[in-house]
């Protein structure tokens, strides 16, 4: 009877001691008034409540500050666990502020698989710390129409693409994101793992940028995606433009890896209404000596029926690679805008002739409010 009622008092005692770390953000979670997060604790509220919302209503959220994460780096109460999703259209705008120092459980993301609308956020990983890619599974249907637009990622990962494990459905658009990370244990794409698409899908504006050092087993490495099909389900086109991937692989010892700069393997089905495009993109970097065998864009087209489009692409020396689709070039080449006709230097792409390749503007970072305050006292100084 004692030894019950002393744990009876300890299983208490822990109770009281454990740490609410659940804070309901404010608003509705509608499109009129989003769920606001301002704090960590407002994941841990998502993450406890979404699976007991109506899947058949979506879900508004909008961040309005910077968010420090870095209570995750203690574990405990605060240890980070992903955010799983029902049926949910899960819809997130973070506003172009940042999410600092999240820490996430091995193989973690900020958010799980689902139909999800992610724009405008920004994760910074804490120096020497692993981070978090940004979904496990991006989903998109005609009714649930999901899409990343504008997210930045910038830190260590860890086993993890940086965007999505899982692209899967119709109509899926990325566009704008950004990637600047070094990604170790990985044995697939460094943005995606695995994409299975139908009809219209566009990835744009895009790059990945940073080292690769790949898992001690047997790695088949991409820039974009490890795989890629084409599904049979109506009319289906894969545009794939204005992205490049500058990437260095620096392999375990013992390591067996193969690479497809952009993509590792196309499956097209048989279906003389499938194509694949891609424009203006290039690949650079380099390799090391365990590298197999490899190609600088695509490293395996299955069912060569159907329609495959590079057009104004190019590829570095630097990588000891070869191709049959895009164009090689020398790394002085690739330093020249000469070198990229038909591309837009005015809106899309800028570049330091003679000192880098060409760059994305949309790598730019938008003025902070501090900023744009200095720059109005500035040019009211020169007014005067």
């Amino acid at each position: 009877m004692k030894k019950t009622l002393l744990l009876f008092s300890l299983f208490i005692s822990f109770s009281l001691c454990a740490e609410d770390v659940s804070v309901k953000p404010a608003g509705e979670g509608t499109a009129e008034s989003p769920y606001l997060f301002d704090r960590l604790e407002n994941f841990f509220w998502l993450r406890d409540n979404i699976l007991d919302m109506d899947p058949n209503v979506p879900v508004y959220c909008k961040q309005t500050k910077d968010i420090d994460a870095s209570a995750t780096q203690k574990g405990g109460d605060y240890a980070w666990q992903t955010i799983e999703f029902k049926d949910h259209l899960f819809v997130y705008d973070g506003q172009c502020y940042t999410i600092y120092g999240l820490e996430p459980e091995e193989q973690g993301a900020l958010f799980g698989k689902g139909y999800l609308q992610l724009k405008n956020i920004r994760i910074h990983g804490a120096e020497g710390k692993k981070t978090c890619g940004l979904a496990k599974g991006l989903y998109s249907s005609s009714i649930k129409n999901g899409y990343l637009e504008n997210c930045h990622i910038k830190g260590l990962l860890v086993g993890m693409p940086a965007l999505a494990t899982t692209v899967f459905g119709s109509g899926i658009v990325i566009n704008g994101c950004i990637v600047e990370a070094d990604i170790e244990e990985l044995k697939n794409g460094a943005l995606i793992s695995e994409c299975r698409l139908f009809e219209k899908n566009i990835i744009k504006n895009t790059c990945f940028k940073g080292k690769i050092k790949p898992t001690t087993s047997t790695a088949l490495l991409s820039g974009l995606a490890n795989g890629i099909t084409l599904d049979i389900i109506g009319n289906t086109e894969v545009t794939i433009e204005d992205c490049y991937f500058n990437f260095d692989i620096e392999s375990n010892p013992g390591a067996r890896y193969a690479v497809g700069g952009l993509i590792f393997d196309v499956i097209m089905f048989r279906n003389t209404n499938v194509a694949l495009n891609i424009e203006r993109c290039y690949v650079s970097g380099s390799t090391d000596e365990r590298l197999e065998n490899g190609q600088a864009f695509i490293y395996n087209l299955t069912n060569t029926v159907n329609t495959i489009n590079v057009k104004d692409c190019f590829y570095s020396e630097t990588l000891n690679l070869t191709d049959k689709y895009a164009t090689l070039k020398t790394e002085e080449e690739m330093k020249q805008k000469a070198t990229f006709k038909n591309w837009d230097f005015e809106n899309v792409w800028d570049i330091d002739e003679g000192e880098g390749m060409p760059f994305l503007r949309c790598e730019i970072p938008e003025p902070t409010g501090l900023m744009i305050l200095l720059l109005l006292a500035f040019l009211k100084s020169r007014e005067r």
